[in-house]
């Protein structure tokens, strides 16, 4: 209200009036008190306010010492929040008393109508104020929602998604929806279910999973608010079905998960906070949510359809090379199940053990090109026949480039055949510039060839092998992963003991 008591304050001046601002409940607010006029008793002017407030109309009286007091209701809307009184000279600088406007109806009238018109000035800027800070607020939490919209929507847009992507998506609702309780339920897959809770919803609701799955079969399938994918309750003492489920009432918004026909489930959230409800615009946020977190699902489970099959093609591609060489069927599968050995032993992430799997088990895919006549050739080869079997690692990049999906794993079946002192092919890379994957499957790759038979010599065995790779360990291969290699066989052959 501070523009309207500087309106007030600089009308006192000019119209020898004080002007007062009475709250229905903090009381007196505002008094102008120009030093031209001394107020009548506090308590007195309290009791003619109280009056006002009470009749809700215009009102005039005498005070104790003569002086005419006159005051109008302030209104928010159509309900009386306060009062505004007037008292002092008239405009000629006379007592403005009682008795006096008595005389002369015609100045109490306009005394109703001018502070009628000042009340509808203090009523018009109270309304408008009000806007403002509801506009604000309004404002305030849709620029948070816009923020937290832009921040997971890239988050959410992924080819790929899982549950911890759902919990993070799930945490974030939580904070910034201000609620007790956020979640997310999927009905066919229990792997992506996700819920969050502030520690005051948890001590009040012990089973949070139990309490949830309630919400969720009490909504009622003949709801009209379905149809547009929504269910909402803002009190749950007056909805029925939800009236007993929790210590306390509460507020209940939940939203499908749904995209092109396809149902995936449910995201909600549960408040305890009755004072305020679900507005438009958070509906609009988590409904928005809800389909893109639908639409990745679809996406996800159509790349893992495309996956699924690049898997069989590329499995179909290792059969119809390993059909070639009588001598190294199932060698792929065995260098990559070496390699992830080798992984796990060395702490590298999903995704790098993912990359590691493609590159091992398609490290021979060049190999398709290489005629059988070589491939089984029982004698050592001529130089022109061992310089195409090198040629071995380019061709199969050339082969598998097409494949986005297999980017990441080229370089790991491009320079498998690298050695650790540069001497070897195609690259000439040494050291730790050849890429870790390719590092891996040369020591996995050189112990499963050493191992097995072979058209122009037997197979080593397993104790032979690795005391040949002892030697090579730094020229050949790295040295370091040699000895990765060596801790893994014996566990593994230990579990392979303890198994039989």
């Amino acid at each position: 209200m501070g523009p309207a008591k500087e309106f007030l304050a600089s009308l006192a001046k000019i119209s020898k009036l004080n002007f007062q601002i009475w709250d229905i409940q903090e009381g007196l607010v505002f008094s102008a008190d120009p030093d031209q006029y001394q107020a009548p008793p506090l308590q007195e002017l309290e009791d003619f306010s109280e009056e006002i407030i009470n009749q809700a109309k215009f009102h005039h009286a005498q005070s104790n010492g003569g002086e005419g007091l006159f005051g109008v209701p302030i209104k928010d809307g159509d309900l009386v929040v306060g009062s505004l009184v007037a008292f002092g000279s008239n405009s000629h600088g006379h007592p403005l008393t009682q008795k006096a406007a008595e005389d002369n109806s015609s100045s109490a009238a306009e005394m109703e109508k001018f502070l009628s018109q000042v009340a509808t000035l203090l009523e018009d800027r109270l309304t408008t104020q009000q806007e403002m800070e509801e506009m604000a607020i309004e404002l305030t939490d849709n620029f948070e929602q816009l923020c937290f919209y832009a921040r997971i929507a890239g988050r959410v847009r992924t080819i790929t998604f899982s549950g911890e992507t759902l919990k993070d998506l799930v945490v974030d609702l939580m904070d910034t929806m201000r609620t007790d309780i956020a979640f997310a339920r999927l009905p066919e897959r229990p792997e992506y279910n996700s819920s969050m809770s502030t520690p005051a919803a948890s001590k009040m609701i012990s089973d949070q999973d139990a309490f949830i799955d309630a919400l969720i079969d009490s909504i009622p399938g003949n709801s009209p608010s379905l149809e547009d994918n929504y269910f909402i309750v803002n009190d749950s003492r007056t909805t029925p079905g939800y009236e007993d489920m929790a210590p306390a009432p509460y507020r209940f918004l939940a939203v499908k998960m749904r995209h092109k026909g396809n149902f995936y489930g449910w995201m909600g959230l549960v408040s305890f906070n009755l004072d305020e409800i679900f507005r438009r615009s958070e509906l609009r946020l988590l409904n928005s949510m809800a389909e893109q977190v639908a639409v990745v699902i679809t996406n996800s489970d159509l790349y893992r359809d495309l996956e699924r099959f690049v898997i069989n093609m590329v499995k179909s591609l290792v059969y119809a090379i390993e059909a070639k060489d009588d001598y190294t069927r199932g060698h792929s599968e065995r260098v990559c199940r070496y390699s992830l050995l080798m992984a796990d032993r060395m702490g590298l992430n999903e995704e790098r053990k993912k990359v590691l799997q493609w590159s091992s088990i398609l490290h021979d895919s060049g190999k398709i090109g290489i005629p059988e006549s070589i491939l089984n050739k029982p004698w050592r080869l001529e130089d022109e026949e061992y310089q195409i079997v090198k040629n071995h690692p380019i061709k199969g990049h050339t082969i598998l480039e097409p494949l986005e999906q297999l980017a990441s794993s080229l370089p790991g079946m491009l320079h498998h055949h690298e050695r650790y002192d540069g001497k070897g092919y195609p690259g000439g890379l040494k050291g730790k510039e050849i890429p870790l994957e390719a590092r891996i499957i040369a020591v996995a790759d050189t112990f499963d060839a050493m191992t097995s038979n072979r058209a122009y010599r037997p197979g080593k065995s397993p104790a032979e092998a690795l005391e040949e790779m002892e030697k090579v360990a730094g020229s050949q291969l790295d040295p370091e992963l040699v000895e990765v290699f060596k801790e893994v066989f014996r566990e593994d052959l230990e579990e392979e003991c303890r198994s039989h």
